[in-house]
């Protein structure tokens, strides 16, 4: 157990047993925000966060403007409110010679942090930036867990799974998940091969419910949305579309609707959406449980190594039934309520500020550490996509289509963008 009470002055000494941090995981333990991993946006997220109040100083693999993959930007709050991808290819790592100590790959699932390693000729999203990360410097050939291992850390934070579990969102069928028995077998060897091959105290997050997320939209703004847009009624646009007020339409729903739009317009009977399009009420309740299912296992393999267990799970369903209330405004997780950027996916610089107090504060009661909470009332205050700054209009604002797209990209990187 640490004890110390450093930790309170983020300018001081490294405290005992943070000397050697490391961070493993997924796109949320790598700063990633907007849909991209950009140098100006990495150092917002909840791992750099815990490190200036923890007294620990992390190596981000940082990545040149205009990110990878091109940062979005919110062009015009509409409404609709308009999304847009920023022109230009990142021209790479601003630092190429600097052995990174954030390690967490955007887009990979638990067997990949296990096992994949760079490729010499990435070509989709998630290899190039695994090559980003984990091939520099030039030279370096280790998947996540075994580049971890290597570092030789005194401390090890990792939160991975939820692209294992999001792939129920994007594909509209809870089938895609990784099996419970495949991911159980996965965390079991990835926990015991990190307790066995390394002295590090352990400290894991477990899963969020994802399908709690803007990413996915409510299917009676879809409804109504449609409704408008081509004059029908609502009742007839829930016919037309086979959907019904309590299923959740994702990017490729969207895609569909858009179709029917234009269908409609050109006198053409429109056609309902695809099982690929939406979750229904029974799949919403299969992700869910499969989610569950995932966290008891991660819960048994953290206690069984003697780890710290963040339950991430438990605070994001604060935070989806309560939002919360910063600077007097009252933040929730819709999109654009302030505390999920516009992938839909990914926090705000606020939201990652929450995140960073739920690990503080784990840490502060499970190993007797004293380190102060972030302040998340200034850096609410200064961040761009933060409620009172953007004023968005209206509270049934969905996210659009492209920004949708971005996330699909990350959870399954060999489609094709539609």
């Amino acid at each position: 157990m640490f004890n110390n009470s450093g930790g309170t002055n983020p300018g001081g000494a490294t405290p005992p047993g943070f000397a050697n941090t490391v961070v493993i995981g997924d796109s949320l333990s790598s700063g990633f925000e907007n849909g991209s991993l950009l140098d100006s946006l990495q150092p917002n997220g909840w791992e750099s966060l815990v490190g200036t109040r923890a007294g620990f100083s992390l190596v981000l693999p940082l990545i040149a403007a205009p990110g990878a993959p091109a940062v979005l930007e919110l062009t015009s709050l509409g409404p609709p409110p308009v999304v847009t991808q920023t022109s230009g290819v990142t021209t790479g790592r601003d630092n190429p010679d600097q052995q990174p100590t954030d390690l967490a790959v955007p887009g990979q699932k638990l067997n990949d942090l296990i096992n994949d390693t760079p490729t010499l000729l990435p070509t989709t999203d998630v290899d190039i930036i695994t090559e980003l990360i984990l091939g520099f410097p030039v030279g370096n050939n280790k998947s996540q867990m075994n580049e971890a291992i290597a570092l030789n850390p005194t401390v090890l934070f990792l939160w991975i799974g939820n692209d294992d579990a999001l792939a129920g969102d994007e594909s509209g069928t809870p089938s895609a998940m990784t099996p419970v028995a495949s991911f159980t077998q996965q965390y079991q060897q990835l926990l015991t091969t990190l307790h066995t091959q390394t002295k590090a105290t352990l400290i894991v997050a477990n899963i969020p419910d994802v399908t709690a997320v803007p990413y996915l939209t409510p299917a009676a703004t879809v409804i109504a949305d449609f409704a408008a847009a081509t004059g029908i009624s609502q009742a007839q646009a829930t016919t037309d579309l086979g959907i019904q007020p309590g299923d959740l339409v994702n990017a490729t729903g969207l895609q569909q609707v858009q179709t029917d739009v234009t269908a409609i317009q050109l006198g053409v009977a429109p056609g309902a959406l695809t099982d690929a399009g939406f979750l229904d009420a029974t799949e919403i309740s299969a992700i869910q449980s499969t989610v569950d299912q995932y966290n008891a296992a991660i819960a048994q393999q953290v206690a069984a190594v003697g780890g710290v267990l963040v339950d991430v799970s438990t605070f994001d369903a604060g935070l989806v039934q309560n939002g919360a209330t910063i600077n007097g405004y009252h933040a929730t997780t819709a999109f654009l309520g302030g505390l999920f950027g516009l992938d839909g996916l990914h926090p705000t610089n606020t939201g990652y500020a929450l995140l960073a107090n739920e690990f503080i504060d784990t840490m502060n009661t499970s190993l007797n550490t004293k380190f102060a909470e972030v302040n998340v009332s200034a850096i609410a205050a200064a961040d761009p996509y933060f409620g009172p700054n953007i004023k968005p209009a209206g509270s049934a604002v969905s996210i659009p289509l492209n920004a949708a797209r971005r996330v699909d990209q990350l959870i399954s990187p060999k489609k094709q963008a539609r």
